[in-house]
């Protein structure tokens, strides 16, 4: 897997990422430092402030001004709206001694006006290039609508779908995760830093640093310790491919590490975030985190708070107010000036990259959003991945594509509202309240009006009326098939909402099991928000077609596919157990003398990490190796032969996992290294190949220094984790 390197000085940047130590850079906090030697302690003080705009609550513009007034403001967010933010800018640059322009923060993470799948769907593309497409469009409609920083992509890992936010996530596999995680950086900020002020892309924060996935029970902010070894092998990983592509924020995890809040770990955000992965920009503090951690006991008050969290390395506060007593703190000689000024010019450069000095309006364009916001070349990027995301886990029979000639019954509680193909938002599932941010002009079309294009009058769409059902009444003879739309409520999941059953409501289910006593064919197609026991479905229903929450492109995604005019090519980012009690579950498990397992349960999980099944078949050769001992430092080339064995054209995406089979410390199952998609005709056959490197057979020894140790390996390829079909090559010095 992609592995943290024990000593990384330089960060190599994969993908085409953004060189984070180009002269554009240079540049930017060159001219930070000469500003911040003019600024007063409160004015450098405030410029590491941000606050939410909506939060003020009543008078807000009163408190926006005011917050301008007393240097008290370098930062704001839910301010979506170009006009207010021009309005903005303008008292701001009219009242700032210095002309520092105010900088737009925001969280994006599943896209903006044309709202992307949730990010697990997202995951679930294994697709580079279409993730970093959308991601890019989120940029645009983001950065037309005034925004200039997303707090996107959440990178946290976690294996229990318990968790409420395990939806945010890009996968419980550190390496898919860091893919996901790049591509989307470099669909925010673009390929070069002079991007940046182009007005099309926005700075990318990625979150929560680290290990915020780790939570006991799954609970929400319940700190669980992990060890230095966990951190480096699961849940650093992403967050280093982000530095690599050039990410410019980090936002800080609420939670702690090894006993220590992160926000006040100097080794978490300075010796290994700094030092180590070469991270250069501004690192922002969770909502309100170093209040919490005054709450929780772990300072004495909010000036220990400020304090502790400068010298660990948080240039920015978020909410607290704790960075504005650092002006009688730095007086009272109780912190470093040294220290302020470091964030200050952090924080300056980002304005300077952006642009914001030299035009601060270049956000503020109402003609451009609304050519932007929605726009076709928009829909057809989203549409692209959203395609992707859906993964189809059954399919009896063939029972998919449908036949557009034939009598459906469209049913269910999802079909007719679009408002929840988004999740309920278009931002963070946590603020489903502002769900009426989903609509454009009500140009999103339900799952009802895509069907209704291709079905036309053989389409019959309606709610069952379980009264009737009840009574006798309820007639289904009408319909040939059903398309039961099915799933977890938008309130069953976001931030604050972990479930201890992960189930969905009986009065979901009684709907399968009504038409399935009225002997239909039954195709249900899943809305949710993360992996959920879904068993009765998959054993009711002739074929399941899994959709997340699909974002505003999902009614046309999941009809194109329906109908067979796209053939899904999804493959799992997470697990599906079969019972709760499966969780945590990882095919990532450390290697046992004996597989020991609950004795009252399978221990195969409903569906496997890399699973999803195609309108066509696909067939491997064995994986063949260019030679079968390698020496350390030499790249690992092999192939394997792809064939469509069925009567569709088809994207397959090719997994390759390695098996450590001897090592001096505990090796895990296998581990995920790469994955390359194809598409093939019916009976097209391709060779795949792969060159792995040193990630890919490197681990951590008991030292924890990163190495390649001599001895055998087993490289698995194919189309899920549970492949057999492997090859051993054997590494020497």
């Amino acid at each position: 897997m992609a592995r943290l390197k024990s000593i990384i000085l330089i960060p190599v940047f994969i993908l085409c990422g953004i060189n984070a130590s180009s002269d554009a850079l240079d540049d930017a906090i060159e001219r930070a430092r000469k500003l911040c030697k003019k600024m007063t302690l409160e004015e450098k003080a405030g410029e590491l402030m941000v606050y939410d705009y909506k939060d003020f609550g009543d008078g807000r513009w009163e408190k926006y001004c005011n917050h301008v007034n007393n240097n008290s403001i370098g930062a704001l967010m839910r301010v979506a709206d170009p006009a207010l933010t021009r309005k903005m800018q303008e008292y701001k640059m009219a009242h700032s001694r210095l002309g520092i322009p105010l900088i737009i923060h925001e969280d994006v993470v599943h896209g903006f006006s044309t709202s992307l799948p949730t990010q697990l769907g997202i995951a679930c593309s294994w697709d580079d290039i279409a993730v970093e497409k959308a991601e890019a469009v989120a940029a645009r409609e983001s950065a037309a609508a005034g925004i200039n920083m997303t707090y996107s992509p959440q990178c946290d890992i976690s294996c229990d779908p318990r968790w409420g936010r395990i939806g945010s996530t890009l996968g419980e596999d550190p390496y898919l995760s860091s893919r996901m995680t790049a591509a989307r950086v470099r669909g925010s900020q673009g390929h070069s830093l002079e991007e940046l002020s182009d007005g099309k892309h926005i700075i990318a924060c990625v979150k929560h640093f680290v290990g915020y996935g780790s939570l006991q029970g799954a609970k929400d902010y319940r700190h669980q310790d992990f060890s230095k070894r966990e951190l480096f092998e699961t849940y650093l990983p992403p967050f280093k491919a982000a530095v690599d592509a050039g990410a410019l924020a980090v936002m800080n995890a609420y939670t702690a590490y090894d006993g220590l809040p992160c926000n006040f770990s100097k080794y978490l955000l300075t010796d290994i975030l700094r030092k180590e992965l070469g991270f250069r920009g501004q690192l922002v503090t969770d909502w309100t985190t170093l209040q919490f951690s005054v709450d929780e006991g772990a300072a004495v008050n909010l000036e220990e708070a400020a304090i502790r969290g400068l010298e660990a390395g948080v240039d920015m506060d978020m909410i607290s107010d704790a960075f504005l007593l650092l002006p009688d703190l730095v007086r009272q000689k109780k912190v470093s000036e040294k220290l302020l000024d470091e964030a200050v010019i952090r924080s300056l450069a980002l304005k300077y990259l952006l642009g914001l000095f030299d035009n601060p309006y270049r956000f503020c364009d109402e003609e451009n959003a609304r050519k932007e916001f929605f726009s076709e070349q928009n829909q057809k990027d989203v549409l692209e991945l959203t395609r992707e995301s859906c993964v189809l886990l059954k399919n009896e029979g063939g029972i998919l594509p449908l036949d557009t000639t034939a009598r459906v019954l469209l049913t269910g509680n999802w079909f007719d509202n679009a408002t929840q193909l988004g999740g309920g938002t278009n931002k963070d599932i946590f603020y489903s309240d502002d769900s009426s941010e989903d609509m454009v002009n009500g140009k999103v079309l339900t799952l009802e009006q895509t069907m209704k294009k291709r079905w036309a009058s053989r389409l019959i769409s309606k709610h069952i009326n379980m009264t009737k059902v009840a009574r006798g009444m309820e007639d289904f003879s009408d319909a040939d098939i059903a398309v039961l739309t099915i799933g977890e409520p938008l309130n069953y999941t976001g931030e604050r909402r972990g479930r201890a059953t992960i189930t969905i409501p009986e009065s979901e289910l009684e709907q399968l099991r009504r038409l399935k006593a009225a002997g239909k064919k039954i195709v249900s197609v899943v809305f949710c928000g993360r992996p959920f026991i879904m068993n009765e479905i998959a054993w009711l229903s002739d074929a399941v077609l899994l959709v997340w929450y699909p974002g505003a492109m999902g009614g046309e995604a999941i009809a194109e596919i329906l109908s067979g005019e796209v053939n899904p090519s999804g493959k799992l980012s997470q697990h599906f157990p079969l019972d709760v009690g499966q969780i945590p579950l990882s095919y990532r498990e450390k290697r046992t003398f004996i597989n020991c397992n609950y004795a009252d349960i399978s221990a195969k999980p409903l569906y496997p990490f890399g699973y999803g099944l195609s309108y066509t078949s696909f067939e491997y050769s064995k994986p063949v190796s260019e030679k079968a001992v390698y020496r350390i430092g030499e790249n690992v080339k092999l192939s394997v032969v792809v064939k469509n064995t069925g009567n569709r054209r088809g994207r397959e995406v090719v997994e390759v996992y390695v098996r450590d089979e001897v090592s001096s410390v505990l090796a895990r199952e296998r581990e995920l290294c790469d994955f390359k998609s194809i598409t093939l005709d019916p009976g097209e056959s391709a060779k795949v190949e792969f060159s792995l490197g040193r990630d890919a057979f490197s681990l951590y020894n008991a030292k924890l220094d990163n190495v390649i140790e001599p001895g055998d390996f087993t490289i698995f390829i194919g189309g899920d984790v549970t492949t057999k079909n492997a090859i051993r090559i054997r590494l020497k010095l």
